[in-house]
């Protein structure tokens, strides 16, 4: 079996003599990633990773790879709270799309772990057989296991980069969140920030989208308790830490840009 931890670290090396060592980040774990109002509680996706994956993200973490932006041959992987809020979103011809049920997680049969395009939602996902290519929400193509797929991906890219005046023509500049993680996500600093408590991670945010003009937010707790329902009162939210959060307010004239305050987690607001 390929050791596909010690391959992954060969493609850095690769990368950094090429003098394409910023192309490659990685995203927190617990990268906060609001959830959906049509699935509250999230996704139940355990019995879809496969071994090969979990050892790989548990060495490696959640690579971010990209030479451009939106670079369709780079590939994002997603952390844990963006994989469950993406996956809900994925079908397939015969099942057509996970149903929620009341009370629980969303069951889902393809987990999506990792994109290029995470607005459209194109990249690939785990099905109870292996890796699928996802296009525009739909799973279409079998590609093999978790370890095959990592393989030809890393191949594809060497290939490319080893193109004759290949780096000339990239701009670190240009790469930055190539595939928007990190813009989609509730975090506003990635960098030198202390990991969230188990307490921060059990409340999440929900986001309604339907009003495109003006969101809905929420706020839910691993039981499934609201602690803040659905309502317009917040134009922007943050992630809670230690119990507070930072929330935009609508402004009096109507206007996007209301102040910043900090709430608790019963939406009450708390000092400065």
């Amino acid at each position: 079996m390929t050791d596909i931890v010690a391959r992954w670290r060969e493609f850095e090396q690769t990368l950094r003599a090429k003098g394409l060592g910023w192309a490659l980040e990685y995203a927190p774990a617990d990268l906060r990633y609001p959830r959906m109002a049509t699935h509250p509680l999230g996704a139940r996706l355990d019995h879809l990773l496969p071994a090969d994956y979990r050892a790989f993200v548990k060495e490696v973490g959640y690579p971010v790879l990209g030479f451009s932006y939106y670079d369709r041959q780079g590939t994002t992987f997603l952390p844990p709270a963006a994989m469950s809020v993406l996956s809900v979103e994925i079908h397939d011809d015969e099942h057509g799309f996970p149903e929620r049920v009341e009370g629980e997680p969303t069951p889902c049969r393809h987990a999506f772990f990792a994109g290029y395009d995470l607005s459209d939602i194109n990249g690939f996902a785990f099905a109870e057989d292996g890796v699928w290519v996802v296009e525009d929400s739909a799973a279409i193509e079998y590609v093999g296991s978790f370890t095959e797929w990592l393989l030809g991906e890393l191949t594809d890219v060497e290939n490319r980069i080893a193109e004759p005046g290949f780096a000339d023509d990239t701009d670190p500049d240009e790469a930055a969140d190539p595939h928007r993680l990190l813009d989609y996500s509730l975090d506003v600093s990635l960098f030198r920030r202390p990991p969230y408590s188990a307490a921060d991670l059990e409340l999440n945010w929900v986001e309604d989208q339907s009003d495109y003009l003006s969101f809905s937010y929420g706020l839910i707790d691993a039981e499934g308790r609201w602690r803040i329902p659905m309502g317009r009162r917040y134009v922007e939210v943050r992630p809670f830490r230690d119990g507070v959060a930072e929330v935009r307010l609508p402004a009096e004239d109507g206007s996007y840009g209301g102040p910043w305050v900090r709430i608790d987690t019963e939406g009450e607001t708390v000092g400065p």
